[in-house]
């Protein structure tokens, strides 16, 4: 039986979807919404500077066969954008939310959407989260459900999604999530979970150790605390995490989870100043794999009187050992802040960096206000898996970046996707064409 879902009318969807072209080849499309989107875009000009991440309210994905699905909550409901390689409309599902919020979601090569759901909770033995499969028609398939005082949690999942992100991703028949969250004893720290796509049995065992030391034991999952942002890369026989972290350990930090494998952790890029002190002057950006190992990028800049600038590390395949940084930026205080940084491959050893600048201010990462501190432009370039520069820096002023979401590029078309909530009751969905 079918559950929880129906196919929206084409009225929604305006006759004709607005579509243009810019000079560095980026097309778009825009169609309205009947609910109200959370802010995709820094339209204010300084969540970049908060010391945490966002949860991302709009997200893309690449079908197997190049079409793109977005996807976006609202008013209790999930909804699901289908569209073809060339943005034509396909179809439009909604599906009820199975707790409070939705904190993430993706597909497998059968199409079939899996859905992550959490809500907060005051009872330890209560349920508060849930893991949701649906077919590609919308019949619910599956759901795993975790008590707010998980097994092996370090003090459960009280507020999920706090001062972070989450994210879901699929390797093989992995189904992996993780995400911010404050425990019951009021600190904040990562959490996550492993699944069995097909069976939704539970692969990981839980998180047994701190992030400071090696991870002991097979199958664990990563523990950072305090940890404000966060990002998974899918990889051969398991997942790659990272972490935004200010505590333990105060640096950005990197696990390695293989399946029957211990979890070989790295931090890279320790922040100076105290641990706990939550602003790092620094924002975490995407991952990608190279043909030795990952490359990453973020911004950074030591203080609040200091620009923030766009660079990236490489790694090595078992994360034994990290690059120093390689900055792409040399931004003054007279140019402005580099924010919101996005990493995705390309084909050919290639890597497309894109990022926003804004008007430098000295605003303090701990009380984000009203103020606007402005946007400026938008900026991409393309680099080697060493982080050489591979053309010039190009502007693409105007062309907003989803705050959270990652880059996806589609192989079947040459392009890169992203899609961005342009009003309170719109998307617009971005395909470029990276040269």
């Amino acid at each position: 039986m079918k559950q929880g879902f129906f196919i929206l009318a084409m009225l929604l969807l305006p006759a004709a979807l607005s579509f243009s072209q810019a000079e560095e080849n980026i097309s778009s499309i825009r169609f309205e919404t009947e609910y109200q989107i959370r802010d995709s875009v820094d339209n204010i000009g300084n969540l970049y500077i908060s010391y945490w991440g966002q949860l991302p309210s709009v997200l893309t994905f690449i079908n197997s066969d190049g079409s793109v699905t977005v996807c976006s909550s609202g008013g209790g409901k999930t909804y699901i954008y289908e569209y073809s390689i060339d943005l034509e409309h396909q179809k439009t599902l909604t599906f009820e939310n199975e707790f409070t919020t939705l904190g993430a979601f993706t597909k497998d090569d059968e199409g079939n959407y899996y859905f992550f759901y959490a809500r907060n909770e005051t009872r330890k033995n209560a349920e508060n989260m849930a893991m949701v499969k649906y077919s590609p028609d919308g019949e619910k398939l599956n759901t795993y459900k975790l008590i707010a005082l998980a097994l092996n949690s370090f003090d459960g999942v009280n507020s999920p999604f706090d001062a972070g992100a989450c994210r879901l991703e699929l390797s093989g028949q992995m189904l992996a999530v993780y995400f911010a969250r404050k425990k019951f004893n009021g600190h904040q720290s990562s959490y996550g979970f492993v699944l069995n796509k097909d069976t939704f049995e539970r692969i990981d065992i839980g998180q047994v150790s701190n992030n400071k030391m090696m991870l002991r034991g097979n199958n664990t999952v990563p523990y950072v605390s305090h940890s404000f942002n966060q990002f998974i890369l899918p990889v051969e026989g398991g997942f790659v995490f990272a972490d935004h972290g200010d505590a333990f350990p105060r640096s950005f930090t990197f696990a390695k989870f293989l399946n029957g494998n211990i979890t070989k952790t790295l931090g890279a890029f320790r922040f100076p100043g105290q641990q706990g002190a939550n602003a790092t002057f620094a924002e975490m950006g995407g991952m990608a794999k190279t043909p030795r190992g990952y490359i990453f990028c973020a911004t950074y800049g030591k203080d609040r009187n200091t620009p923030r600038n766009l660079f990236v590390l490489t790694f090595d395949d078992d994360l034994s050992r990290c690059s120093d940084p390689i900055y792409i930026t040399n931004y003054t205080s007279n140019d402005g802040h580099a924010g919101h940084p996005k990493l995705t491959e390309l084909e050919n050893r290639r890597y497309l960096l894109l990022w926003e600048l804004f008007s430098f201010s000295t605003q303090s990462a701990n009380t984000i206000g009203n103020t606007p501190t402005g946007y400026l432009s938008t900026f991409m370039t393309v680099i080697d898996e060493q982080g050489r520069l591979r053309g010039e820096t190009r502007e693409i002023k105007g062309f907003r970046l989803n705050m959270n979401d990652v880059l996806r590029y589609n192989k079947h078309n040459g392009k890169v996707f992203w899609a961005i909530n342009d009003s309170k009751n719109s998307i617009t969905i971005y395909a470029m064409t990276a040269r």
